[in-house]
């Protein structure tokens, strides 16, 4: 007979956690509960497991578990090659979610990985400090099981702890998107529908960057979110418009400055812009990335070199008498600052119709 114990979700108990956690380091199988149906939860790196988990699945051996991490950023520093810039964003949007993705690992070689939303799971993870297997806790093709009382009628004496976390949220399971196809394919359509994750491919993420993020890159982001939405129909579901700066403050409100110029000239307000610095997420997310500098531009394909092909200085879009590195006017007069607003408007006006 399996043992089985009771976790509450909102009160853990951590010597438990610390208790599931030992079983599956030494190689035992877990059911535990996810936001989307019981999974059972076993080491990677140990065959016995491996093999245990597909004879009592009754699972075909040409079919490969899934991982579950609790950690995104070791998923893509450590699991995951590199993604095309959507998949990050579908990692933002959908992680920790009913969310798997298949996609290279290093090696080459087809994953899935999931990162699930189950504050009970996820501590189990955190304390074990690595992956785990965690298909459904079902024989293969048969129903889900979304309680433990389910796990427990069918994997009994099977199995070597049951946690029991309450009902699964969504009693269904995750959606399978394989990325390793252009643009994607689904495999699984499950809690996450293809219209979302179609939305998040739609939608391309631009990002400018300047140093500080209070001036020149929060004019250039706030001039083209301007006119692509007097050109472009449904603008916010086709483009997400940021910026960033390389030392930037983050938090720091626009130059003063600037708050002035985009009002005056534009009748935009940029009061309440707050200032963000530039960080991996944000360039391994987006699809296009203009500086304002050559240092800049060359900063972040020395930071992360994988951003070539998608790395422009603004100045490319100026006409050639004009192309030169925008300047900065943090310091100086409010001519310099009219200077630069004129030469990013200038390079905005042609980037709006290139993208």
């Amino acid at each position: 007979m399996t043992e089985k114990i009771v976790i509450d979700p909102v009160n853990i108990d951590y010597s438990l956690i610390k208790k599931v956690a030992g079983i599956i380091r030494e190689g035992g199988i877990v059911a535990l509960p996810t936001d989307t149906v019981y999974g059972l939860a076993g080491c990677i790196d140990k065959k016995s497991v491996i093999d245990r988990l597909y004879e009592i699945k009754v699972r075909a051996k040409n079919k490969p578990f899934s991982l579950a991490v609790h950690n995104v950023n070791k998923i893509i520093d450590n699991y995951f090659d590199f993604l095309p810039p959507f998949g990050y964003r579908l990692m933002e949007k959908f992680w920790p979610g009913a969310l798997t993705i298949v996609y290279y690992s290093h090696g080459d070689d087809k994953i899935g990985i999931r990162v699930p939303s189950n504050a009970i799971t996820n501590e189990v993870l955190a304390e074990l400090n690595m992956p785990v297997y965690l298909p459904s806790a079902n024989i293969s093709g048969d129903k889900d099981a979304v309680s433990a009382s389910e796990v427990e009628s069918v994997f009994d004496g099977k199995i070597d702890l049951i946690v029991d976390g309450g009902d699964c949220i969504y009693s269904k399971p995750s959606t399978v998107l394989d990325l390793t196809l252009n643009p994607f394919k689904i495999l699984r359509e499950g809690i996450v529908s293809e219209q979302c994750i179609a939305s998040v491919f739609v939608r391309k993420r631009i990002v400018f960057v300047c140093t500080g993020n209070s001036c020149r890159s929060p004019m250039a982001q706030l001039l083209l979110e301007k006119y692509l939405s007097q050109e472009v129909r449904y603008y916010q579901n086709r483009y997400e418009v940021i910026s960033r700066g390389i030392s930037a403050f983050s938090g720091c409100k626009a130059s003063s400055s600037v708050v002035d110029i985009l009002r005056e000239k534009e009748g935009i307000d940029a009061a309440d812009f707050h200032a963000q610095r530039l960080d991996r997420h944000t360039i391994l997310s987006s699809d296009l990335i203009f500086t304002m500098e050559d240092i800049q531009q060359d900063y972040i394909l020395e930071f992360e070199p994988s951003s070539e092909g998608r790395v422009f200085n603004l100045k490319k879009f100026l006409p050639p008498e004009l192309e030169k590195d925008i300047p900065d006017p943090v310091g100086k007069g409010p001519q310099e600052y009219a200077k630069s607003y004129s030469l990013i408007k200038e390079a905005i006006m042609e980037l709006k119709d290139w993208i």
